[in-house]
């Protein structure tokens, strides 16, 4: 068996509403798919399948728990079933693909393919991308959370502020009120005093 290269990728537009093609059939509910995996010819850098891959069967090929060809490397999707033997049919298989192709040369610090080594770099980057954007929205909630807490505080401030002066207008008329009338007590009992005596 030859040896391949398989890389997890985000999915490209075109297989954007596509169903996993790992657990995905024609008799139960389609389950949406999430990621790419990319096979290639380690020797070669031939481009060998696109799986499209659901979050579970992801988990299950992370796990190493996919079943792969064991002609040719491929892992095995629903669409290598065949009804009529009721078993998987690889697709080396029904296309008589040859396996004997000729390795081209390679120095040991080339084994890795630019191609390849592309791809994990563009994964990686889309996943630190994802990463910081989770961050930034945690963070926005942050300052969301913040500024409705501060705006909460200023209106209750604000509030509190309104109400101690009505507290103080009122205790204001109280006095003049109060000082009102203590006024027109000490008017009425005060004698009248005459400015002179009327002589005889």
């Amino acid at each position: 068996m030859r040896d391949l290269i398989y890389t997890v990728l985000e999915l490209e537009k075109e297989y954007k509403n596509s169903n996993c093609e790992f657990c995905s059939n024609r008799c139960t509910k389609a389950n949406k798919a999430v990621k790419e995996i990319v096979t290639r010819n380690e020797a070669t850098d031939e481009l060998i399948a696109v799986d499209v891959v659901c979050e579970e069967c992801e988990e299950k090929y992370l796990n190493n728990q996919i079943p792969k060809c064991e002609r040719c490397g491929r892992l095995q999707t629903k669409l290598d079933f065949d009804f009529f033997s009721g078993k998987n049919i690889c697709y080396c298989i029904r296309n008589n693909e040859n396996l004997e192709e000729k390795e081209l040369p390679s120095l040991p610090h080339e084994r890795e393919n630019m191609t390849a080594f592309y791809e994990r770099q563009i994964n990686d980057l889309r996943e630190q991308l994802t990463t910081t954007e989770e961050a930034l929205e945690i963070e926005r909630e942050e300052v969301i959370k913040f500024q409705e807490k501060s705006e909460e505080w200023s209106k209750r401030q604000k509030q509190e502020l309104l109400d101690r002066i009505k507290e103080l207008e009122a205790e204001v008329e109280r006095l003049k009120k109060l000082t009102s009338q203590q006024t027109a007590q000490i008017e009425v009992k005060e004698p009248k005093k005459w400015p002179w005596k009327l002589k005889k």
